[in-house]
């Protein structure tokens, strides 16, 4: 797995040079805040052999993604999100969808940013990625504890499907890392 904060390359199947970020947003400590990270570190090795992909566990880090964001021709973003529907429920935003699905959002605290904040800081101060993506689950449980709740745990499954899809579109293949055939 690759932090932001080193900037070290991850060995993560090549496309015609096209540069993947999949981030895993959220707090590992607050249940189902964290299934955005269960979900990156689940793809991550189907990527082992892709130096074109990175998987980053983000944690609740924000502007230092700016530079993933910015450098990447499609960038996934994989994190927990109120969007009024039933705990567990998939949905998928692209591009300009995210940021007025989200316009209403707020950070917790002053020091911190919202995902909304992030990308469209990322468009002023870079050059916009080719296509972001934002794959949002309706949590459950927001509460100390690591264990997804079951709801949002069923949900992975789906996650990584859709995450392993939207890529397969671009033209780029994963592979199972148990059969090391492709996963779609």
């Amino acid at each position: 797995m690759q932090s932001p904060k080193t900037h070290m390359p991850v060995d993560v199947v090549q496309n015609k040079g096209k540069q993947y970020t999949i981030i895993g947003v959220g707090n590992l400590l607050q249940r189902d805040d964290g299934v955005g990270v269960h979900a990156v570190r689940a793809l991550q090795p189907f990527f082992e052999d892709c130096s074109n992909v990175s998987c980053i566990d983000a944690g609740t880090l924000s502007y230092e993604l700016l530079e993933w964001v910015a450098s990447s021709d499609h960038t996934i973003i994989i994190d927990a999100a109120y969007m009024r529907a039933l705990p567990g429920t998939v949905k998928v935003f692209e591009d300009d969808e995210i940021a007025h699905q989200f316009k209403h959002a707020t950070a917790h605290s002053v020091h911190q940013i919202t995902l909304r904040d992030t990308l469209l800081t990322s468009q002023t101060l870079y050059s916009k990625p080719t296509k972001v993506t934002l794959i949002g689950v309706e949590p459950d449980v927001i509460e100390w504890g690591t264990a997804l709740s079951p709801k949002v745990s069923l949900a992975l499954s789906s996650i990584l499907e859709i995450t392993l899809a939207r890529l397969s579109v671009d033209g780029m293949q994963a592979y199972d890392p148990m059969t090391k055939k492709e996963a779609r």
